[in-house]
């Protein structure tokens, strides 16, 4: 497969994939005991970068010392289920006692509009 650019350049597979395939090739031979463990920087670097997932597991321990003996029935996944339908029945019974009481709106719709 051949393919030629506008600058009258011709790509190859050997002249693109090639060089690709010596990096990996040469990333892939370093023995696993030469890599490094991850630091505290680097796990707090991490965890800066991904927040999410700290709160889920605060979400997971809340619902299990609220799930108490009941929590050693379920599997992360099924109480990470859970949750998440707990939370949903939340927000949309909240939502519509906000509509109820604000005529039609939720406090949301009615912070947004004030702003703009």
């Amino acid at each position: 497969m051949t393919r030629e650019l506008e600058s009258g350049q011709i790509i190859t597979k050997g002249k693109t994939l090639l060089p690709v395939q010596r990096v990996f090739d040469e990333l892939t031979k370093q023995p696993v005991s030469r890599l490094k463990p991850l630091g505290n920087q680097t796990t707090k670097s991490i965890q800066d970068l991904f927040p999410e997932q700290e709160i889920e597991d605060k979400k997971l321990k809340v619902a299990i010392t609220a799930l108490g003996k009941l929590s050693a029935e379920l599997s992360k996944s099924e109480l990470q289920e859970l949750i998440a339908q707990v939370e949903y029945l939340a927000e949309t019974w909240l939502d519509e006692f906000e509509r109820d009481v604000f005529k039609g709106m939720t406090l949301n719709e009615l912070l947004h509009e004030r702003r703009a």
